[in-house]
């Protein structure tokens, strides 16, 4: 993720000028968000929150192809017939996974409006550049689908427009993914000021960008094959944050990283668990595995307890407040320090 424009709303200063605003909302956020991408012909995928036949051609004016997905709302975007490209696939020599387009020019820009048959709908795209139909490398797709009493199946191969959509779609919601798993730095944060939500927004951001830089530099252009985990890159990372040679007047030696207590680990109890007493389970409970609620009243059912304190059962979503709130009691430090702590905590749990 290397753009980001933040919502402001009608508290936006009026007197603030926004560049490409002359251009419409959607128009001028395109060309905002891909100001780096100028005259370099990339080609960008776009979801249907962004088809706006003058905004690729401006993105087109300014050296960048574009192609996003249409969708109809009230009514189609401006200068697209959806209805007359519907008419096109109702013939019944179409079959599912035809591609048919057509085509114009907006402002000397040529671009393209393509349809592909699916069972139940036709999947349009608009576009300025790109071929239409199938190159090495596309995918082959399945489809299912039902006809009176019988099931039809085909297979066929995308043509490179719909092969690069659905190969690069889910990018963004890949990264969100990422920086929104378990313990997510965002909700872990409990504060109401903006300016302190929108830095950890920020953070997470950069931290799921570092992992995937690592994954993709460091481990064969993206294999995950011996890359280590989020939470364990979390973990290295928290532990060069708190020991940053770059923020000291004098470099020191690379500290060993530390070894983490097992003091706050989860654990799960044994076989028909049901409390613990004088040091020992008693193990009478009627199922083998018996889930009780989490003792930090999350309202969740677990079977796993923190190693220091047997019988309080905890999930794994509430361990790292218990940690905080623990290591705050024992050692009295101050809430900086209990945060670089917790996040040390936080991060090695698993």
């Amino acid at each position: 993720m290397f753009s980001v424009e933040m919502v402001e709303g009608r508290d936006a200063p009026p007197e603030r000028q926004v560049p490409n605003a002359e251009h419409g909302r959607t128009t001028g956020l395109l060309l905002r968000m891909l100001t780096t991408y100028y005259y370099t012909g990339k080609y960008v995928v776009l979801d249907s929150g962004f088809c706006v036949l003058k905004g690729i051609i401006k993105l087109r004016e300014v050296g960048v192809f574009a192609c996003a997905l249409i969708k109809k709302r009230q009514s189609w975007p401006v200068g697209v017939p959806g209805d007359v490209m519907q008419r096109r696939f109702d013939r019944p020599e179409v079959n599912v996974g035809d591609v048919e387009g057509i085509s114009g020019t907006q402002d000397g820009f040529p671009y393209f409006l393509w349809g592909m048959k699916e069972p139940d709908y036709v999947m349009r795209m608009m576009a300025t550049g790109g071929p239409l139909g199938v190159t090495d490398g596309c995918k082959w797709a399945k489809r299912k689908w039902r006809e009176g009493d019988r099931d039809v199946t085909r297979e066929f191969q995308y043509a490179a427009p719909y092969d690069w959509h659905f190969r690069y779609r889910h990018a963004v919601d890949d990264h969100n993914n990422l920086r929104h798993a378990t313990p997510s730095l965002e909700e872990s944060w409990n504060t109401k000021r903006w300016e302190c939500r929108v830095f950890a927004f920020i953070l997470a951001v950069s931290e799921v960008n570092a992992f995937l830089a690592l994954r993709y530099f460091g481990f064969g252009g993206g294999s995950i094959e011996g890359c280590p985990t989020l939470l364990v890159f979390r973990r290295r990372l928290a532990w060069q944050l708190i020991n940053n040679s770059w923020l000291r007047q004098e470099e020191q030696e690379t500290a060993p990283e530390p070894h983490l207590s097992p003091i706050h680990k989860l654990v799960a109890a044994p076989p028909h668990a049901r409390k613990w007493s004088g040091g020992t389970w008693i193990c009478d409970a009627n199922q083998k595995y018996q889930q009780y609620f989490c003792s930090n009243k999350c309202k969740k059912r677990t079977r796993t307890y923190c190693v220091c304190g047997p019988g309080r059962w905890l999930c794994a979503d509430c361990l790292p407040n218990h940690v905080l709130h623990a290591e705050c009691d024992k050692k009295k430090v101050s809430v900086c320090q209990s945060f670089l702590g917790w996040e040390s905590a936080l991060v090695a749990f698993t």
